[in-house]
């Protein structure tokens, strides 16, 4: 399962809202898509799902260009891009089986799986109403409920858990974070919390450009200290880097160490820690991103 995008470019007229993108995304998990309103989020996934065309470069998924040939490229594919709107009239059982006849799917594999599909995102307690009188948490749900019928190695969200109240967006994350255990999912949102929260890599895209791209993982080697006193001076096999701000200090650990034995071995040289906590540098790098003199598109 992969997503190459190669000097990926989409103007309107003058306007450029992505520009020169350069990306590879591939294997389970979740990725990312970091952004304040306007950076390039949703014009990145239109393109990938072949909503809208490039202006230039091209986008792959599992070595297929989209654009030449999407019907076989975006089988391997199930979206939800911008907020979900379904015929009113209709019941969530009868969108599920709407998609199913415009996936080309026969009605006895579609009930083979439609169970764990209902099961899997919680529309159980509703999807015999109309969606009409859905609200807009149990329109997300059945909306990635419709993304995964056929059941897709790649799943695109645009801003999954915009407008719920706190209960539907913990539901929507936990989601999320359980089909990225067998799925690669791309995920756009402006919130620095939620990448945090459930994103194995994330990218920080702003004005159309990719400006930070990191893996999670690499906070975990992360601690602020604060010390009694300013000034200290560090030396210690346990840390690779350290830089110092007043009686702080950000240290980046080798070799993954434990926590504890930097700080034993900080105590044994005589410098006395007052507060230790784990130290994630996203949404400092995000406000130095964003905080950029340029014009948002």
């Amino acid at each position: 399962m992969e997503i190459f995008m190669n000097s990926l470019t989409k103007k309107y007229g003058k306007i450029t809202a992505l520009n020169n993108i350069n990306l590879n995304v591939k294997n389970h998990g979740c990725v990312g898509i970091l952004g304040p309103n306007g950076a390039g989020k949703t014009t990145m996934l239109k393109l990938i799902t072949n909503i809208i065309k490039p202006t230039h470069g091209e986008v792959q998924i599992n070595g297929i260009n989209v654009s030449e040939k999407p019907e076989k490229a975006l089988g391997f594919v199930g979206s939800l891009i911008e907020q979900p709107e379904f015929y009113s009239y209709l019941t969530g059982k009868e969108i599920l089986d709407f998609t199913r006849k415009i996936k080309g799917m026969n009605k006895e594999t579609f009930n083979n799986i439609i169970d764990s599909i209902i099961n899997t995102t919680q529309i159980s307690s509703f999807i015999e109403r109309k969606t009409g009188n859905y609200s807009r948490g149990m329109k997300q749900r059945l909306a990635l409920a419709v993304a995964m019928i056929g059941d897709p190695e790649i799943i695109i969200l645009d801003e999954p858990t915009f407008g719920l109240d706190p209960k539907g967006m913990k539901e929507i994350r936990t989601l999320i974070r359980n089909l990225a255990r067998t799925k690669l999912i791309l995920l756009s949102t402006h919130l620095i919390y939620e990448a945090r929260e459930i994103c194995d890599r994330t990218i920080i895209i702003n004005n159309g450009i990719i400006e930070h791209d990191s893996t999670m993982a690499d906070n975990k080697f992360l601690l602020k200290i604060t010390l009694d006193s300013p000034g200290h001076s560090i030396v210690s096999n346990k840390i690779k880097n350290y830089t110092v701000n007043g009686n702080e200090i950000i240290v980046e650990k080798s070799n993954d160490y434990e926590n504890f034995e930097v700080i034993e071995d900080l105590i044994g040289q005589g410098i006395k820690v007052k507060y230790v906590e784990q130290f994630d540098n996203l949404e400092d790098v995000y406000i130095s991103i964003t905080n950029k003199n340029k014009v948002n598109i």
